[in-house]
């Protein structure tokens, strides 16, 4: 809610975020899966007209997602603190004057995101080599903005987001889009407009400050994507920090999964595999405060139940 209350802020339907909840309350705004629209969106953001994004794709089909306005506070993690207002209207603006004249630089997306494989990112959770070597290729950005952007390694999650979209729709996945809304866990098919879902539970993993007890939200955002693509939760075996963070979560096929259910010629999921395996997908995923927090309160993974493939438990 409110992700979506500075939503309409921005996009220009409402004044302020009082007049945004009454029309959210009352059913005049209304929310759709972000997919539908060629739109990934990352946890609990919510997208709006006016949102810059970054555009991944050819010249068939072309795919979106919001370019990351910062650190905490941030719409991703469900904050309502003003700030974030600001940041995802202005501070993404200029960013788009820097990066845009530099955006044709850039070599094939998966490319980049295999180097970064190769030093240690999962490319979901762990994103700061990938952002690093996106920094050396716009190597002319303004200094205040670089820096920026370096503190903030997840800000080329959302290139990623967007070319995992574009890569289940033109290549033959079976699935089109996959994502989590904190309440239900679904994916829609190739050909199909309506999602099979499961309900679903928050990420297993660490948090922060062990000592904290906020409830934990459910499983949510799109950037499943990126993991059904063979990273994230496929890639555990590139990223030695998050295998040794979750060894005692994890389960024991953990690192081998990539090898059993990703097409090693699509290299996307293989559903027929999953279907006569069991053996599903590892989503990487921060943990959220249900009530709402002004960031994550730790990062884990979810594991797709096998019924949401139709296949059993």
């Amino acid at each position: 809610m409110a992700a979506a209350e500075q939503a309409a802020v921005i996009g220009g339907f409402a004044e302020d975020i009082s007049a945004a909840r009454v029309m959210l309350e009352a059913g005049s705004l209304s929310l759709e899966p972000a997919q539908d629209h060629g739109i990934a969106v990352p946890l609990a953001m919510v997208a709006a007209p006016s949102m810059w994004c970054f555009e991944v794709g050819d010249n068939d089909s072309v795919f979106y997602s919001p370019v990351s306005e910062g650190p905490p506070p941030a719409l991703r993690f469900g904050s309502a603190d003003p700030l974030c207002v600001a940041r995802a209207r202005d501070w993404t603006a200029e960013v788009a004057r820097a990066l845009n004249p530099q955006l044709g630089k850039l070599p094939d997306i998966e490319s980049i995101m295999r180097e970064a494989l190769r030093e240690g990112d999962d490319c979901h959770a762990i994103t700061r080599a990938g952002n690093d070597r996106f920094l050396e290729l716009m190597s002319e950005l303004p200094t205040g903005i670089g820096a920026d952007i370096r503190a903030n390694p997840g800000f080329v999650l959302g290139i990623w987001m967007a070319w995992a979209a574009w890569k289940l729709h033109t290549s033959a996945s079976e699935i089109v889009a996959i994502g989590g809304n904190g309440i239900e866990f679904g994916l829609r098919r190739r050909g199909e407009t309506s999602w099979s879902t499961v309900s679903c539970a928050p990420p297993t993993g660490i948090r922060f400050n062990p000592q904290q007890t906020a409830p934990a939200l459910g499983a949510i955002g799109d950037s499943a994507l990126v993991d059904v693509c063979g990273f994230g939760g496929q890639a555990l075996s590139h990223a030695p920090v998050l295998a040794a963070e979750w060894a005692h979560l994890l389960p024991p096929d953990a690192q081998s999964r990539a090898s059993v259910i990703i097409n090693g010629g699509r290299r996307v999921i293989d559903t027929d595999v999953v279907r006569a395996t069991g053996v599903t997908p590892i989503i990487n995923l921060a943990i959220l405060d249900e009530r709402g927090a002004a960031a994550p309160i730790g990062r884990g993974f979810y594991i797709v139940p096998p019924s949401l493939f139709g296949t059993g438990d």
